[in-house]
C-alpha cells in the first residue's frame, strides 16, 4: 500500500519512514535544548506567554462565546519544541494552575477551578501538546504542519466532551452537548490554526537559512 502511494508525499509522511523515524523539534535550529540553562528558560517562557494568552480574549460578529489564545499557545508548543521540553513545560503550567496560581483564562487557578466546566479542556491542553509534538517531530512539518495541529486541537475537545458527560455541571444542557461546548468555538479554532500554521512554516524557511 505505501509503495501505490509512494507519489503522494503527505500520505508518504503518515505512513512511510518518515512517520516512523524521529526528526529534531524546530526549536533546536534557534536553540540549544540540550542546555540546562536554555531548556529553563524555554519552559518558563511557556509558562509565561501561556499565562498571557489565556488572558487574551475577543469575540466574532455574531458569535457570543469568547475567543481566547489558550489553544494557540498550545498548537504553537507542540509544533515548536521536542517531546520533552513540551511534557515538561504543560506538565509544570498544568500543575502551576492546579495548586493555585492564577494562570489560567480570567486568572483563575486552584483545585475547584481544574474539576470544574473547563477540566476537561484543560486536560485536554495536555493531550493535544503531546500529540502535536509527537506529529511534528515525525513528518508533519514546515507546511505540513497544519496538519499536526489539527489532530492536536481534535484531542482538545475529546477529554472536555468525556469531562463534561461524566460530571454534571449544569452547562452543556441536556442534548446540547455538541453545539455548546464544541461548534462556538470551531471558528475561532479555525482562525488560530491557520495563524498558528503560518507563524511555523515561516520560522521552517528561517531555520534553513541559518543553518
Amino acid at each position: 500500500m505505501v509503495t501505490q502511494i509512494k507519489g503522494n508525499k503527505f500520505f508518504e509522511r503518515i505512513i512511510g519512514a518518515g512517520y516512523l523515524s524521529k526528526e529534531n523539534p524546530l526549536i533546536d535550529n534557534f536553540v540549544n535544548t540540550k542546555s540546562k540553562i536554555a531548556s529553563i528558560l524555554l519552559v518558563s517562557g511557556f509558562v509565561l506567554i501561556q499565562y498571557l494568552l489565556s488572558q487574551f480574549k475577543f469575540f466574532l460578529p455574531d458569535n457570543p462565546v469568547p475567543i481566547t489564545m489558550q489553544t494557540f499557545g498550545i498548537l504553537m508548543l507542540g509544533s515548536l519544541y521536542g517531546l520533552r521540553l513540551t511534557l515538561i513545560s504543560i506538565t509544570i503550567y498544568l500543575a502551576l494552575g492546579i495548586i493555585g496560581l492564577p494562570i489560567f483564562q480570567g486568572h483563575n487557578g486552584g483545585i475547584d477551578y481544574f474539576m470544574g466546566v473547563t477540566g476537561g479542556y484543560l486536560i485536554g491542553f495536555f493531550f493535544a501538546s503531546i500529540l502535536g509534538s509527537f506529529l511534528s517531530t515525525r513528518g508533519l512539518r514546515a507546511g505540513l504542519s497544519i496538519w499536526a495541529m489539527l489532530y492536536a486541537n481534535i484531542f482538545i475537545y475529546i477529554p472536555a466532551l468525556i469531562w463534561l458527560t461524566i460530571f454534571d455541571f449544569s452547562w452543556p444542557e441536556n442534548g446540547k452537548l455538541l453545539s455548546q461546548a464544541v461548534y462556538p468555538f470551531l471558528i475561532g479554532d479555525f482562525i488560530k490554526l491557520i495563524f498558528a500554521s503560518l507563524i511555523i512554516s515561516f520560522l521552517w524557511k528561517i531555520s534553513k537559512k541559518i543553518k
